[in-house]
């Protein structure tokens, strides 16, 4: 390109001794060069980012869906970034590889040097240090402003939760009248970044301006050009083009690190996905080692288990569980809030692993021969005491006194009492969640296909009844198929005719029977828990006998937030709407009709920074005008190499010298003011 240039340009100048044709004959053949030349560039880097993006979003997606359930855990605040990151940070690097890396290579390219050299050897030589200046800037302001974007990078997120969390919140914040708190930690987070925006404003205009080195550069070419053609022989079209070529070149490195934000950000970008994709979980999916179990019969056994919550070490939430499902019986487990309920079955369908103990499916397999005989195996010459002995110790002797034939029943292979319906489970644990509010208020059914082991988590909630509650009772006995059911729920009504119901407190269980055998013990767990729900289902209505209305105002004022949230509740003016099924919905007067905000509003917001505003969009302007300045100028110069009167020559030359200096440091200042 830089070899045709010159050839064009010193066409140009002698159009006297050259006939139209050649002249455009030469501008064609240029033309058809650079056209073939973009069109093969573009095309390449633009289908190679796609298909590099599409891979990597595949692959970062199907990294992501590896981790497990602890990874998210420990990593609360940055799962929204991490279901960010498959399009946006993709799109990132996408537009970093297809745009800002080739920029430099085109520019920039190695045969410049060989080029320069054969066009004006002199004038190429004279202009190497020029090029490390238009590097330098760029590198030093370019790192700089790789830092700083980082940081802010980091106080956005900081911010970003904040309003999250406010917006995912909404109700809790306006039932406690927290917009004020709300509106000032967002504030308060936003400092950070307004210091690193009034850092980030300064390298970014100093890393701009610094491209005002170029008119430097022209300046120099100009006049050292000038001398060139008047005392060593050199054609005015050469002399431009080693220029532009040494300006352009050097310019490709140089405003290659004004663009470093991109840069910054995909390396920030590629950095969060790499982390993803190389890290291997500690319950890894993908991981075909170990026995896969084809059948399952639904014995569940918990042995001398110990866990905590990887977000909380130091708090146990079982410290020595035991806990044992039989096949074909529904175990309900009730307890307090906190108590571990909803963590056994986490724990059964492995989203953790524990820190301690075992657990068990199915079992060890029982021989098809009689109870007595398989309890022998054991010990072949035990006495029958010892074997009574043996099953009251693993709290099987009731259970079997009471099969017709006790210890001489036969025990098939189907199940170790009783046939059990053989089922295959090809997909294992399938859960399916129906949203029914938060934490208190879900609706959890645990059903597998074709499965033994079903398993409902919170299956009722504390607003859940009458007809709905009796349909929840009836969905976990028609899951039951044989196999075994653990269930939780809020509502002791739910499990009342669970074969088994276990109390856990304090990660143990504590108590464990049937409702009949656990309502007789008075000072029980579980007869408390009956206890106060039945107290607090009469709260609920402390005077019967007035009127059902289908609208009930309920009043109630919160006030007095201090810096810790707290606050204190008085009657005042919040209204709770009750249906007439009795449910209490909380409902926002959301039925207003709003207005789009007009652009002089919007305006006005700003209103406060009109002086910063005015002076940026001055600089602005008069940045924009450099350019055009410096092309009219460039041009302009091209036809002083070609006269033929050497003062004149020296007098223009200083004239466009001065203007390209001029130029350079308006640059650099009108970029700080304006950044």
């Amino acid at each position: 390109m830089l070899f045709f240039t010159s050839t064009i340009m010193n066409t140009i100048g002698a159009a006297s001794s050259v006939s139209a044709d050649v002249y455009t004959n030469k501008i064609n053949k240029c033309l058809s060069q650079s056209g073939h030349v973009f069109l093969v560039e573009g095309y390449c880097w633009s289908r190679t980012s796609e298909r590099q993006a599409s891979r990597l979003r595949l692959t970062y997606l199907k990294a992501v869906l590896r981790q497990e359930v602890a990874y998210f855990d420990l990593n609360a605040t940055s799962t929204a970034d991490i279901v960010a990151s498959v399009s946006s940070d993709s799109l990132i690097i996408q537009d970093f590889i297809s745009e800002k890396v080739c920029q430099p290579l085109v520019y920039g390219g190695c045969d410049q040097p060989y080029l320069k050299k054969k066009l004006q050897c002199r004038l190429a030589i004279v202009g190497v240090p020029f090029i490390l200046i238009l590097v330098i800037p760029g590198l030093i302001f370019g790192r700089i402003l790789m830092r700083l974007s980082r940081e802010i990078r980091e106080e956005y997120n900081k911010a970003d939760a904040v309003a999250q969390q406010a917006v995912s919140s909404v109700r809790t914040v306006y039932s406690f009248v927290g917009e004020e708190k709300t509106v000032k930690d967002y504030s308060n987070a936003l400092e950070g970044i307004v210091k690193l925006g009034l850092k980030h404003g300064l390298a970014k205009g100093l890393a701009i301006g610094s491209d005002g080195v170029t008119f430097a550069v022209w300046a120099f070419v100009s006049w050292y050009g000038s001398r060139l053609v008047m005392y060593h022989g050199a054609r005015g079209g050469t002399v431009c083009t080693v220029g532009a070529g040494m300006a352009v070149g050097g310019l490709a490195f140089g405003s290659g690190m004004t663009n470093v934000k991109y840069f910054s950000d995909a390396m920030a970008a590629s950095k969060r996905i790499r982390e993803v994709i190389k890290r291997v979980p500690a319950i890894d999916s993908n991981n075909m080692e170990g026995e896969i179990i084809q059948q399952v019969y639904g014995e569940v056994t918990f042995k001398n288990v110990k866990f905590a919550y990887p977000s909380r070490p130091e708090s146990l939430v079982f410290k020595d569980l035991n806990l044992k499902v039989p096949v074909g019986r529904t175990v309900a487990l009730v307890g307090g809030s906190g108590s571990g309920k909803s963590t056994v079955i986490a724990l059964l369908q492995r989203f953790y692993d524990p820190q301690g103990g075992e657990i068990c499916i199915d079992g060890p397999a029982l021989f098809s021969t009689t109870i007595k005989e398989n309890i022998l195996f054991g010990k072949e010459d035990a006495s029958m005491e010892q074997v009574i002995e043996a099953a009251k110790t693993s709290n099987a002797h009731n259970f079997i006194s009471q099969l017709p034939q006790a210890y001489d029943t036969q025990v098939k292979k189907t199940s170790a009492f009783g046939k059990v319906k053989k089922d295959k489970v090809r997909d294992g644990f399938e859960e399916r969640v129906v949203g029914w509010g938060k934490r208190s208020s879900n609706v959890r059914w645990t059903k597998a296909k074709n499965c033994n082991c079903p398993c409902a988590d919170q299956v009722t909630s504390h607003s859940s009844i009458g007809r709905g509650n009796k349909c929840t009772r009836f969905k976990i006995r028609a899951i039951r198929s044989g196999g075994m059911t653990i269930v939780i729920a809020h509502r002791l009504s739910t499990i009342r005719n669970a074969n088994v119901i276990c109390v856990v407190q304090n990660g143990q269980v504590v108590e464990f029977g049937s409702h009949d055998d656990l309502i007789q013990l008075d000072n029980g767990f579980y007869t408390s828990l009956v206890q106060l729900q039945e107290t607090k289902q009469i709260d609920e209505n402390p005077c019967p006998y007035l009127p059902r209305l289908s609208n009930m105002s309920l009043a109630f004022d919160v006030h007095n937030i201090n810096s810790s949230g707290q606050s204190t509740v008085s009657q005042s003016g919040f209204t709770t709407l009750v249906n007439s099924s009795g449910r209490d919905n909380f409902t926002l007067r959301a039925n207003q009709e709003f207005q789009v905000m007009p652009f002089k509003k919007i305006l006005a917001l700003n209103s406060l920074e009109w002086k910063q505003a005015l002076v940026g969009s001055l600089c602005a302007i008069l940045f924009g005008a450099i350019q055009p300045t410096f092309s009219f100028s460039l041009g302009s110069m091209i036809s002083v190499y070609f006269l033929v009167d050497h003062d004149e020559i020296k007098h223009k030359t200083m004239i466009y010298t001065l203007c390209f200096a001029g130029l350079s440091v308006l640059s650099m200042v009108i970029n700080i003011i304006q950044h």
